[in-house]
């Protein structure tokens, strides 16, 4: 038995190892038990190490202090669609989690990445836990900085990377029409109710959100130009005690950039100031029951459009064009609506635009972002530039 000044005391019939610890930052002083010699002077070196680093005692589990950070703290600054992105994690995630029961005080670096470990071996994706962990690392430091943890150490949490092939499937799923697949779609969609909306997509790059969002106030045609500067997202909204039915919410775009003045061809300008006309022709005739939002592509009676009726309209367009085939024209793969923007950013490296301007276009934060989305694109355009100069080459031989 190892020698040790401890004093021992037994309570109901059970025989304990106590040392009575005084600190300064002690109100009074504290009793401490354990039944093995190692066990106690581990408890009273903790004890000591948070009371000279001014450490709370605070007894809230991880799950409870997680949710009072999230609901209370950072939710104050979010978009109400972030709001509900989060809340999902926490539902998914964190609520009767491996985490949940551990104390807040006492989570350590081990505990966050075994539960991480064990996410990815049960099949959790690595965009899953990149999501996961911008809610759980900023919560630790929110706690260390609130003097509950003696560290923050969230920068020691090893995270998992994308493999090859997980970034070669992103990369497949960019799925732009080809100039004939491009052509076709055109061709089908004349006269359909949504053409309008499907042509300032295939004209413009905007996202879906945006294009639900846009006004007649935000299109200039004397300048020829669309400003874009909100999205229309359907939200439910969230709290601790759970989610509301969603609803269409008007918010800022996706990121700063995401403001920005795309430039529309002549064309397309003259299309919608026909379109204008016909709007305004609707409005008369709805009288009293039109819903006026100024929205430049809405329901016949002004209402905001739904993602999902627009997505079954789409699909049938697709079925359309694939029962209508010729026998020299090749079937088109199933496409979403993102895909006329992969489309516009497409043709506009066709045309030789630079991935800077493309990026400005889209409204990416981040020119990467624009460059890892188009890798498969602009690959072919290199090939097709190195095909042009061997034609060069051989022409220049000829003479």
């Amino acid at each position: 038995m190892a020698k040790t000044n401890y004093l021992k005391r037994t309570i109901n019939g059970k025989e304990y190892y106590y040392f009575r610890l005084r600190h300064n930052n002690l109100n009074k002083p504290k009793d401490v038990y354990a039944t093995t010699v190692k066990e106690l002077d581990q408890k009273i070196r903790k004890i000591r190490n948070e009371l000279e680093n001014n450490i709370i005692n605070n007894k809230e589990v991880f799950e409870t202090f997680f949710a009072n950070w999230l609901f209370d703290v950072k939710f104050l600054t979010l978009k109400p669609s972030t709001k509900e992105r989060y809340e999902i994690i926490y539902r998914n995630y964190i609520k009767n989690s491996p985490l949940s029961k551990i104390k807040i005080k006492d989570i350590t670096l081990t505990d966050i990445q075994e539960y991480y470990n064990a996410l990815i071996k049960r099949g959790s994706t690595v965009s899953c836990i990149l999501a996961l962990n911008k809610l759980i690392a900023p919560c630790i430091r929110y706690a260390y900085n609130n003097s509950i943890l003696i560290r923050d150490f969230t920068g020691a949490i090893v995270l998992p990377k994308e493999s090859e092939e997980t970034k070669l499937n992103k990369a497949n799923k960019v799925q732009p029409f080809s100039l004939d697949e491009h052509r076709r779609f055109i061709t089908t969609i004349k006269g359909h109710e949504l053409e309008m909306l499907f042509l300032t997509a295939l004209n413009t790059g905007m996202r879906q959100g945006e294009l639900f969002a846009l006004t007649w106030n935000d299109i200039n045609f004397q300048g020829c130009y669309v400003s874009v500067n909100k999205t229309a997202k359907n939200v439910a909204e969230v709290s601790r005690e759970g989610r509301e039915p969603s609803k269409v919410i008007i918010q800022t775009p996706k990121t700063v950039k995401s403001n920005r003045r795309v430039s529309i061809p002549n064309a397309l300008s003259e299309q919608l100031k026909q379109y204008k006309l016909k709007q305004s022709e609707y409005k008369l005739k709805l009288a009293n029951l039109y819903e006026n939002n100024n929205l430049v592509f809405c329901t016949i009676d002004g209402k905001y459009l739904d993602s999902s009726n627009v997505r079954k309209r789409f699909k049938k367009i697709i079925d359309t064009i694939n029962s209508n085939k010729s026998d020299d024209s090749k079937i088109i793969k199933t496409r979403t609506f993102h895909d006329l923007r992969h489309t516009y950013a497409t043709r506009l490296f066709e045309l030789g635009e630079s991935p800077k301007t493309v990026q400005e276009l889209l409204g990416h934060s981040d020119i990467s972002i624009t460059l890892d989305t188009y890798t498969h694109v602009l690959e072919n355009i290199k090939v097709m530039a190195t095909s042009k100069l061997n034609d060069l080459y051989i022409s220049m031989k000829a003479k």
